[in-house]
């Protein structure tokens, strides 16, 4: 019990410290495939702060750490997000903030698993991600009934299996 409570306690110490340390990237430059590649520390902890950050918080900030992620993933040669349009606009048309929850999300997933390009995947991994967010900022954000389809699906275990279907639709 005391293992679980001192776990529990660092993770929470670590987040609030993790945010508290961040400072968007200025001056950043991307001139060839190595400087995408050197800046790719700076994007996986962009996309922890914008997630771990509620809306209501440090908007200049935000808007700072989502230009400098849309600057990288625009032009990086090795990430690249394969996301069904139709799709993405179904639960985002609502809250358009969600877009970079989704973004971040499918990208982080490219990030962690060798540049994988797996559009099922990925696009899990956006839709877990917007939920995450969802769920921390409601206070922030309209009702959204699409959104808790997929929090429930997730819930029951079947939130992949709906993404294929809706994926493989064409």
């Amino acid at each position: 019990m005391k293992k679980l409570l001192f776990s529990v306690l660092a993770f929470f110490i670590c987040i609030y410290a993790f945010g508290q340390d961040y400072n968007v990237p200025r001056n950043y430059k991307f001139e060839n495939k190595e400087s995408y590649k050197a800046y790719e520390p700076q994007i996986k902890e962009t996309i922890g702060w914008l997630l771990q950050t509620s809306l209501g918080k440090e908007a200049n900030k935000r808007q700072e750490a989502n230009a400098f992620l849309m600057a990288w993933l625009t032009g990086t040669p090795d990430v690249h997000l394969k996301m069904d349009a139709g799709f993405m606009m179904n639960f985002i048309k609502i809250n358009p903030e969600l877009i970079m929850p989704f973004t971040a999300g499918w990208a982080k997933y490219s990030l962690d698993n060798g540049y994988s390009e797996d559009a099922l995947q990925g696009t899990k991994a956006g839709v877990e991600t917007v939920i995450a967010f969802y769920r921390k900022n409601r206070g922030y954000l309209k009702k959204d009934s699409n959104i808790e389809k997929y929090e429930k699906l997730m819930e029951k275990g079947k939130l992949e299996t709906e993404i294929n279907k809706q994926l493989n639709k064409k």
